[in-house]
């Protein structure tokens, strides 16, 4: 049910954000579809970039970087770096990432919304 809901949510959320936004301009279709691709390639950007932090996939360059900053420190600020799991990591990534599910639901439908602006820009 809650997969339902979070479907049914995002299905709505861009046309309807879209159709908000064209109350307030002229009322042409070409401004409508354009409207509409702006928003949806807005809001995949934005939850692709939330997929991508989520998965973890930027914690190997993270953990290169603090690795560094470690070994380029000098004898005294290492000893007390020693025990601190932040700067002196153990391991580059963790065991497994949960995504949450509506992001994947908002990430698709926005990129489904994005290839229908462009198909029915070309159509017309």
């Amino acid at each position: 049910m809650k997969r339902i809901t979070s479907l049914l949510i995002w299905i709505l959320f861009t046309p309807l954000l879209t159709l908000l936004v064209w109350l307030f301009a002229s009322h042409t279709l070409v401004l409508y579809i354009n409207t509409f691709f702006y928003i949806s390639i807005s809001l995949a950007i934005f939850f692709f970039i939330i997929i991508v932090v989520q998965e973890g996939i930027l914690d190997p360059t993270s953990y290169g970087f603090r690795r560094l900053k470690y070994q380029l420190t000098n004898k005294k600020h290492k000893d007390t770096l020693e025990n601190d799991e932040f700067f002196k990591p153990t391991q580059a990534k963790k065991e497994n990432y949960f995504v949450t599910p509506w992001v994947k639901i908002a990430f698709a439908c926005n990129l489904f919304y994005l290839l229908l602006s462009i198909v029915i820009s070309f159509a017309i």
